[in-house]
């Protein structure tokens, strides 16, 4: 395979990044660009494959093939000259599905926690001695990286939604976390939305399996409209195809049980106990589908409950990075109003002192559209920091900015600050650090930079 040649255009991101890895652990000679260094590009660098710091058309010649994700600009001049010199073009999805049509693949899916449990059910897999292949959307703690590459035929997927490529993926096992309000700047409306992930169902192979959270009012309604494809779901309902029941918290996790009704799945029936070092209610949830899915795998009970013991969790979901004095320093991928609740959740499970957000609200469609979302949480935390929008690409909105923001926050919440210039940090947060307070920088933008920064 090392014929072929395969040059990925921004493949420092989270999702290209993997995929060009594990292309390059199975043979392909692989090379990329992106204008940005980091973490990612340093990773695949020091492995051995080719990387430029910038998008030229001179770096694609005697390429076989060139992939791109949906952040690329359609006038980017790699992607001309590829045009030009007839060199194929395949979509970042296009490419995912191609390594998935070989593999027996889970896709999980949903508008949160897909991250986390791609992580948890690769983990059990692997711990299992299943040796599967995984693609992630995050950093997993265990490989200090978004991939795995595995000789079984199992393979592990996080199925983005953002855009709708996760319609591309074939797979025969699928989980929805949840569906939120959420990436309606791609699907217009709500309904267009749960349509997508109905499809996602539907195209299942008639032998395969989805499993859905019907916690979530909106998966709720999928799991109740299809009939054409086997569904377990799983909920603390006592109706649920697999019940969560006996949930007991402490500061270094959760234990709960699961009920499982009778012919849901050969061979498990009734009451099983669990212990996860994850801390929060999702999580459970989280757990729930991917004890499932390994389950659906016929990888045994006692392998599952060990590996849920162990797992060591995904990078910026809630993670540890330090102490400055006396204070403990989180980083949180958190930019939806429910994940910004979920971990405020895990935030006081944690601590009987005070908790300080400092959170950076990401892309104006998104700050727009859930503003009164945003507000019912954010007037909920007992000390916030509020920085300008992270704008991802996106053009400003009139009148969609932080400080707009903190206004309608502070009628509820004084306890609110608004903070224009991101050196100030260390000293706007020096109260805090001589008491064994808790500080989460939360955001999916450049927020972990100055939370690392803060703490190095």
């Amino acid at each position: 395979m090392n014929k072929i040649k395969i040059h990925f255009v921004g493949i420092g991101g989270i999702g290209m990044s993997g995929i060009a890895e594990l292309m390059f652990d199975l043979g392909y000679t692989v090379q990329g660009s992106d204008i940005n260094i980091n973490a990612n590009t340093k990773r695949l660098k020091k492995r051995g494959i080719k990387i430029y710091n910038s998008h030229n058309k001179n770096n694609i010649h005697n390429m076989s093939a060139i992939v791109f994700s949906t952040a690329i600009k359609k006038n980017n001049p790699e992607l001309l000259e590829s045009k030009r010199l007839y060199i194929p073009l395949i979509s970042r999805a296009d490419m995912l599905a191609e390594l998935m049509k070989l593999k027996k693949s889970i896709a999980i899916a949903g508008s949160h926690g897909k991250t986390t449990t791609t992580s948890l059910v690769g983990s059990i897999f692997d711990n299992a001695n299943y040796d599967p292949t995984i693609v992630n959307g995050g950093i997993i703690n265990s490989y200090s990286k978004n991939n795995r590459y595995g000789k079984s035929n199992w393979m592990i997927v996080e199925a983005d939604e953002s855009d709708g490529s996760f319609l591309k993926l074939p797979h025969e096992i699928n989980i929805i976390t949840n569906i939120d309000k959420e990436h309606l700047d791609y699907y217009k409306s709500k309904q267009n939305l749960l349509l997508a992930f109905e499809k996602f169902v539907t195209n299942l192979p008639f032998y395969g399996c989805a499993i859905i959270c019907t916690e979530n009012i909106n998966s709720r309604k999928i799991y109740g409209k299809i009939n054409t494809r086997r569904m377990i779901g799983y909920s603390k309902s006592r109706n649920s195809d697999v019940k969560i029941i006996k949930i007991t918290k402490d500061k270094k996790g959760n234990n709960f049980s699961l009920y499982f009704k009778k012919g849901v799945i050969k061979g498990i029936k009734g009451k099983y106990d669990f212990r996860t070092n994850l801390m929060g209610d999702h999580n459970i949830f989280n757990s729930t589908a991917a004890i499932i899915a390994a389950l659906l795998a016929e990888i045994p009970m006692q392998n599952i409950k060990n590996s849920l013991k162990v797992f060591q969790g995904v990078k910026r979901r809630f993670s540890f990075i330090g102490k400055i004095n006396k204070a403990s320093i989180y980083d949180d991928y958190a930019h939806h109003p429910s994940e910004i609740k979920a971990s405020y959740e895990i935030a006081k499970q944690i601590s009987d002192k005070k908790i300080v957000i400092v959170f950076q609200p990401h892309r104006y469609s998104r700050t727009k559209i859930l503003q009164n979302e945003f507000l019912k949480i954010l007037t909920k935390i007992d000390i916030l920091y509020i920085l300008d929008i992270y704008s991802a690409g996106e053009k400003s909105i009139s009148n969609i900015n932080s400080k707009n923001l903190l206004k309608k926050i502070k009628i509820k919440n004084k306890n609110t600050f608004y903070i224009q210039n991101p050196k100030n940090l260390k000293f706007l947060l020096k109260e805090y650090f001589n008491d064994e307070n808790i500080i989460v920088f939360m955001g999916a933008g450049s927020i972990t930079n100055l939370a690392n920064e803060l703490v190095s």
